[in-house]
């Protein structure tokens, strides 16, 4: 794959000397050129920052510990966990981790005739389904 990618990459190395030669194409484009560089710096910044945060929730040493690293071992999102959350205070509020073992759980707010219940049950796929 790899070997694939420096041929393609090799074939465009005029075009792309070519490209930067021209400071006139730069100059014109600096608007389109700086907004991709902030908009993706932030995106980088957001991301690790949501990542440090799983990471210490994770690493306390108690039963909410043991929650966001089970989430963060299922690469749940930061809306996944809200539900969960959610579902997890109502039934075990001093062990949310619960949540992850005991499927009856989310199996009650699927029951629910509520906008939320096609999100538990793709939740409850995402879970117990693999």
């Amino acid at each position: 794959m790899n070997v694939d990618f420096y041929l393609i990459l090799a074939g465009h190395t005029n075009d792309v000397s070519r490209a930067f030669r021209n400071r006139g194409m730069l100059q014109e484009n600096w608007l389109l050129v700086t907004a991709t560089l902030l908009i993706g710096s932030i995106w980088l910044t957001l991301y690790l920052w949501e990542n440090f945060q799983l990471r210490r929730k994770a690493n306390a040493d108690t039963p909410q510990g043991l929650f966001y690293d089970l989430c963060k071992t299922h690469r749940l999102s930061r809306t996944d966990i809200t539900y969960l959350l959610k579902a997890a205070q109502a039934h075990y509020r001093d062990q949310p981790a619960m949540v992850f073992v005991d499927p009856g759980i989310l199996n009650a707010y699927i029951k629910e005739v509520s906008s939320d219940a096609k999100y538990y049950e793709l939740l409850a796929d995402k879970l117990f389904k693999h």
